[in-house]
C-alpha cells in the first residue's frame, strides 16, 4: 500500500503542468506514509538532476556565437529550432514543431516547487526520526528558494533595477491546500524576501541536523553558497561576505588545472580530468547537472566542420595565451580544459570549440557539469570586497579582492614551468572590470552569464544568426532592453487570467 501511494504521488507530480499547479490541484487523497517516501519524492521530483530544464541560458548571452550550417543540410533544422532562443523571441517557450519542451523553465520549475511543497506538507504526518525530518525539511526549503531564485531572475526584472517593491516578479505558491483562486505575480522584493527566508530556515535546519550525503543533495554549505549568490544579486555586500566566509572556512580548496595528467594536455577525447569530476576535483560543493543532459541539447560538429553554435570570439579573447594572435599556447588553461572540442588538438591548437562547457572531463557522460564550486565563492567574495572598496575607499578591501582573484587564477594558469604572475589594480573601476571578466572566464556555461548581464545594468550586444553565410541576420539586444526579462509561456497565461505578460518591446 505504501508503494502504491508513493507511485500515485509521483504520477500526480509528473503529469501536473505549471499552469495546473498555479490553478490548484487537489492532493488530499495522496498520503505518503514514511520519511523514505518523501525522500523518493525529493529525488524524483524536486532535485534538478531529474527532469531538469535544458541549458538554454547560454544561447541568450554573448558567450555563444552562431557559425551556420557550413553547407551541411543536417545542421539546418537544429539551427532553425534554436532561433527562438538566440533571438530572444517572444515565442521561445511556446509549443511549436521541433521545440524542446524542457526549455520551458516556467513549467519545470513550478512543478519542482510543487514537489517541494508536497514534501513540506506531509513531513509532520509521516513516520520517521525527527532529525531526518528536519534535514529533509531543510533540503525542501532550500530547493524551493533555489527555484524561486531562478524563476524571478528569468521572468522578473533584476533586483537592483528600479524599485523591486513595484516591479513584477513571479507568483508565490507556498501551500498545497485549495484556495479556489488564481495567483497574481508577487513583486520582485516579495519573491526575494521569500527566497531569503527559505534559505535561512533551510540553513538552520541543515546545520542543526547534519547528515553525510552525496554532492547531488543539498547540505548546509550548499545552502549558504546559494544565499551568498542571492545577496550578491541584492547588492547586500556584508551578507555576501558573511556566507562566503562561512563556506570557505570549512571548504576552501581549489583544483590546480596544471596538476592534470599529461594526457589532458595532449588529447581530450578520453581524459577524465575536470573541476566537476569528483575523482579529480576537490572544489565541488553541489552538483545538479550532467554532461549527457547538456550535450544532447546541442548539435555537435565533426572532424571537418565546427558545431553550428560555439564559444564566441568575444569570450575566447578574454583568455590569455602565449601568442594572442595565433592562440596556440595557453597561459590560462581554462579554454583548453573547460571546453569540449570536435576534433583533435593540433600542436596545442583546438580545431573547433563546441558550444557547451565540459568541466567534468571528456571520459564520462554521467559526471556533473554544473553546480556550485568553491571558485564561485571566491568570486562572490572578491566582488563584494571590490564594491565595498569603490563605496568606502578602504584599501584593505582592494587587497582582499585581489587576493581572492589571484588565488583563483593561480589554480587556473599553467604553472608547470612558469610561476603565475599576480595582477594588481589600484583603481576601483578597473578592479571591478577585472573581477567581472574573471567571473565570466571561470563560470561560463554554468548558467551565470545571463543573470550577471542583467545585474550589470543589461548592456547592449548583438547576435548574428544565419544558416548560410549569404543570409545573415544581426539581432541587437539594446541597453536595458525589455527582452532581458523572458516571456511567460502562453499556456500559463491562458490558464491563469490574473497573470500579466512581461513587456517585450
Amino acid at each position: 500500500m505504501k508503494y502504491s501511494t508513493l507511485l500515485l504521488v509521483l504520477f500526480m507530480l509528473g503529469f501536473a503542468g505549471c499552469s495546473d499547479f498555479l490553478e490548484e490541484s487537489s492532493l488530499d487523497e495522496i498520503r505518503p506514509s514514511s520519511i523514505d517516501d518523501l525522500m523518493q519524492i525529493m529525488v524524483g521530483e524536486v532535485y534538478p538532476l531529474s527532469n531538469t530544464v535544458r541549458s538554454f541560458q547560454d544561447f541568450l548571452t554573448d558567450d555563444v556565437e552562431c557559425f551556420g550550417a557550413q553547407g551541411h543540410e543536417l545542421m539546418e533544422s537544429p539551427i532553425e529550432n534554436l532561433y527562438f532562443l538566440f533571438s530572444w523571441d517572444n515565442e521561445m517557450f511556446n509549443e511549436r514543431a521541433g521545440s524542446h519542451e524542457r526549455v520551458n523553465a516556467w513549467k519545470v520549475y513550478y512543478n519542482k516547487i510543487m514537489g517541494a511543497n508536497t514534501v513540506l506538507e506531509y513531513l509532520d504526518e509521516v513516520i520517521g526520526e525527527q532529525a531526518s525530518k528536519d534535514t529533509l525539511r531543510g533540503q525542501a526549503l532550500t530547493m524551493r528558494g533555489w527555484y524561486y531564485f531562478l524563476l524571478v531572475n528569468l521572468f522578473g526584472l533584476p533586483y537592483n533595477y528600479g524599485d523591486p517593491t513595484e516591479n513584477m516578479g513571479v507568483p508565490l505558491k507556498l501551500k498545497m491546500e485549495i484556495t479556489g483562486s488564481y495567483y497574481r505575480r508577487n513583486s520582485v522584493a516579495e519573491v526575494y524576501e521569500q527566497i531569503e527566508k527559505d534559505l535561512l530556515d533551510g540553513i538552520n535546519l541543515l546545520e542543526n541536523n547534519p547528515i553525510v550525503m552525496s554532492e547531488y543533495k543539498i547540505n548546509a554549505l550548499a545552502a549558504k553558497s546559494i544565499l551568498s549568490r542571492v545577496y550578491l544579486y541584492m547588492e547586500n555586500w556584508d551578507g555576501v561576505l558573511r556566507y562566503t566566509n562561512e563556506v570557505l572556512a570549512e571548504k576552501s580548496e581549489l583544483t590546480a588545472l596544471a596538476s592534470a595528467d599529461e594526457a589532458a594536455f595532449v588529447w581530450q577525447g578520453s581524459n577524465a580530468f575536470g573541476v566537476y569530476n569528483m575523482t579529480t576535483s576537490n572544489e565541488v560543493i553541489w552538483l545538479y547537472s550532467n554532461m549527457g543532459e547538456t550535450s544532447t541539447f546541442y548539435t555537435a560538429g565533426s572532424f571537418n566542420y565546427r558545431a553550428p553554435f560555439g564559444v564566441s570570439d568575444d569570450l575566447m579573447d578574454l583568455y590569455e595565451f602565449e601568442n594572442d594572435t595565433e592562440k596556440k599556447n595557453f597561459k590560462d588553461l581554462r579554454p583548453f580544459l573547460y571546453f569540449s572540442t570536435s576534433a583533435y588538438f593540433l600542436q596545442g591548437l583546438p580545431v573547433y570549440y563546441q558550444l557547451y562547457g565540459c568541466k567534468c572531463g571528456k571520459q564520462s557522460l554521467t559526471i556533473g557539469t554544473k553546480g556550485i564550486r568553491t571558485a564561485e565563492l571566491y568570486l562572490n567574495r572578491a566582488e563584494a570586497y571590490t564594491r565595498k572598496f569603490i563605496a568606502l575607499g578602504d584599501d584593505n578591501d582592494r587587497k582582499l579582492a585581489l587576493a581572492d582573484l589571484n588565488n583563483l587564477r593561480r589554480h587556473r594558469y599553467d604553472t608547470r614551468n612558469v610561476a603565475y604572475e599576480p595582477k594588481d589594480y589600484r583603481n576601483g573601476s578597473d578592479l571591478l572590470e577585472f573581477c567581472k571578466e574573471e567571473r565570466r572566464r571561470e563560470l561560463c556555461f554554468e548558467d551565470h552569464r545571463w543573470f550577471d548581464l542583467r545585474r550589470y545594468g543589461m548592456p547592449s550586444f548583438t547576435h548574428t544568426y544565419f544558416i548560410n553565410t549569404d543570409n545573415k541576420e544581426v539581432i541587437t539586444l539594446t541597453e536595458e532592453d525589455p527582452r532581458y526579462v523572458l516571456p511567460i509561456p502562453k499556456l500559463a497565461l491562458d490558464r491563469n487570467p490574473l497573470l500579466i505578460q512581461n513587456k517585450r518591446c
